[in-house]
């Protein structure tokens, strides 16, 4: 009796581990497939500083203001206006850390020259589809700002940064030296190139 106590002991334990680790690569198998499916879907890339220059865009021309360093001209570029004013815009998302990097100071610019009635600014989160220059919380890009999003970024590609439909830029120019005062400066060279 006792000897088949042990057996059905033993039994009953390799029926359990067996159990345990087809349990554990289900939920692996599960996982991966999850996995890959966010992957292959997620269509926003956060580009990192080092791929700057690297676009898909529009076709440029060359920037004849030594001002301008780090953003791209496109060709025969009309500036974009709302209310006789140049609009800019930034597309970033909340997981992008390079976005976070810059956002403060874009903000900053963005604002101070919009209050001054000189632009108009637009910073979207294309997660949640708000303008995160306003208080109020909007759910969704507007058409004509998705059509600047899918001109300027064609890759999905983050933070997107376009002043005027005329310069633009993908990621940051100066993240690589954590040099947040060149890229207020750069900002502000572009703002006022578009107002002259």
């Amino acid at each position: 009796m006792e000897g088949g106590k042990k057996f059905w002991q033993e039994k009953q334990f390799f029926l359990g581990l067996t159990l345990g680790l087809v349990l554990v690569l289900i939920g692996a198998l599960i996982f991966g497939a999850v996995s890959l499916y966010i992957n292959e879907n997620r269509e926003i890339v956060a580009v990192n500083t080092n791929q700057i220059g690297v676009s898909s865009g529009p076709e440029t021309e060359t920037i004849t203001n030594p001002a301008i360093n780090t953003f791209e001209m496109k060709k025969g570029a009309s500036i974009c206006q709302e209310d006789g004013k140049p609009v800019i815009y930034l597309f970033t998302t909340s997981w992008c850390p390079h976005c976070q990097w810059v956002a403060d100071t874009f903000n900053k610019v963005a604002l101070e020259y919009e209050k001054a009635g000189k632009i108009k600014a637009y910073h979207f989160d294309l997660e949640s589809g708000d303008n995160l220059l306003t208080t109020e919380t909007e759910s969704q890009l507007s058409p004509s700002a998705w059509a600047v999003y899918e001109e300027f970024s064609p890759d999905d590609a983050i933070p997107a940064f376009v002043f005027g439909c005329k310069y633009f830029r993908i990621g940051n120019g100066y993240e690589n030296e954590d040099n947040l005062a060149e890229e207020e400066k750069e900002f502000r060279a572009i703002i006022e190139d578009l107002l002259k």
